[in-house]
């Protein structure tokens, strides 16, 4: 009797030891796990600061670039119109050559002519008028000799004052030029200062890529340990759970609430608008209500999914497993024993979702199924009513919508639900 006594104390100590060991290497895995989901928290924050810095940066270029497009217009632009203004000057500068040639020729022939008058003297002008025939012919020769002289004045005069006028427009167009250089001078630094402005930014975006670039694998790396990490804490904590299903029917997942929305079988998505399988139930309940565990079991999954939003996968043992989407809260984490009634989840609509609900599956070795087939607490749910013709439909649709709704580990990656 005594033997027996101590074969089941040492029984009892190597169980109880085990048991300890096994928490305690739980603990040390979940641990390391939530470091890993801090680091992938704060190393997205950098990457999505990283990537913002980038996009503005890129935002910058292309007005960098519009701007140093309209620069470079108005460079042409200036240098066109500093090339009309030096043909202008030029041919202005011809015109005036051509006056002041007329101007000296003009001026010669008064000269000449003062000259002439002036060593003749007096005398000779007056031996043309006294030798006039008569009177008339006399004041013809009178006026003929004053007329010549007056001409000789006005054309110098005018020839005078047309010169001067071409000298002024010349002055002018050449001070508009000198404008028009000056503006020319400042566009294009302005221009150099742009595109100096411009390389900066792609240097800076260039190494904005590489942080990227290395942020990114670090939390690939990261990530790879995370997943390991879960891999080795689900190991661990299955080793707890019996390979046979618990046993019993599944609970109600959101106690008090019974009302179906939404059945399992095929519909018109609501959001999507296609036309397939509904993969589980929903069950209407407000904001915050509590999303139960249907069953003892390990939680396989516990994270968000652009589906199903905030959700929850729990293995049962045996090739039953639940799934619980949509939640606005998540209360378990990956590799956590729940028993039945433990709430998982609180009722949201995160994810495909269109209002608060409970949106709930039940799988047999990853084949989703019917839920309502294996819950009962005592009511049977009320539902909208079956289309005629949805089993048939069901059973062509079934195994392909399985096989979209689910991976090798039970996970669901974009699923419409």
């Amino acid at each position: 009797m005594r033997k027996i006594l101590c074969i089941v104390l040492a029984f009892m100590i190597i169980c109880g030891y085990a048991t300890y060991i096994y928490a305690d290497d739980l603990e040390n895995l979940q641990t390391q796990q939530q470091d890993l989901q801090n680091q992938l928290e704060e190393s997205n924050e950098q990457l999505n600061e990283v990537q913002s810095q980038l996009s503005e940066n890129l935002q910058q270029i292309e007005k960098l670039d519009e701007r140093i497009q309209k620069s470079e217009e108005e460079v042409d632009k200036l240098n066109s119109d500093i090339a009309t203004l030096e043909a202008d000057i030029n041919d202005i500068k011809s015109k005036l050559e051509v006056e002041e040639e007329k101007y000296e020729r003009q001026k010669n022939i008064m000269e000449k002519r003062l000259v002439s008058i002036y060593e003749a003297g007096e005398t000779k002008y007056l031996d043309v008028l006294l030798k006039s025939k008569d009177v008339s012919e006399f004041l013809s020769n009178y006026y003929l000799i004053t007329q010549i002289t007056a001409l000789d004045k006005e054309l110098l005069d005018e020839v005078s004052q047309k010169k001067k006028y071409i000298d002024l427009s010349k002055q002018k167009l050449e001070k508009k030029q000198e404008k028009l250089k000056i503006a020319l001078q400042n566009q294009s630094r302005t221009s150099i200062i742009l595109q100096n402005t411009k390389t900066l930014r792609e240097n800076y975006i260039a190494k904005l890529s590489d942080e990227e670039k290395a942020k990114q694998a670090q939390i690939d790396e990261i990530t790879s340990q995370y997943n390991e990490i879960n891999k080795q804490i689900l190991e661990l904590a299955k080793q707890g759970l019996d390979t046979e299903y618990i046993g019993g029917v599944l609970a109600w997942p959101v106690p008090g609430y019974t009302k179906i929305s939404s059945n399992y079988g095929m519909r018109v998505h609501p959001i999507t608008g296609q036309y397939k399988l509904h993969t589980g139930v929903d069950i209407s309940a407000p904001m915050g209500a509590n999303f139960v565990a249907a069953n003892d079991g390990i939680v396989t999954k516990a994270g968000f999914n652009t589906a199903y939003g905030n959700m929850v996968i729990i293995d049962h043992g045996g090739g039953i497993s639940t799934l619980y989407a949509h939640g606005s809260e998540i209360l378990v984490t990956v590799g956590q024993t729940v028993k039945r009634n433990d709430p998982i989840l609180k009722v949201g609509s995160t994810g495909y979702s269109t209002g608060p609900h409970a949106h709930f599956e039940v799988r047999i070795n990853g084949v989703v199924t019917n839920p309502i087939e294996y819950i009962t607490n005592g009511v049977i749910p009320s539902s909208p009513d079956k289309e005629e013709g949805k089993d048939e439909e069901l059973g062509e649709n079934k195994n392909e919508a399985q096989n979209e709704n689910k991976d090798e580990n039970g996970n669901v990656e974009n699923t419409t639900n």
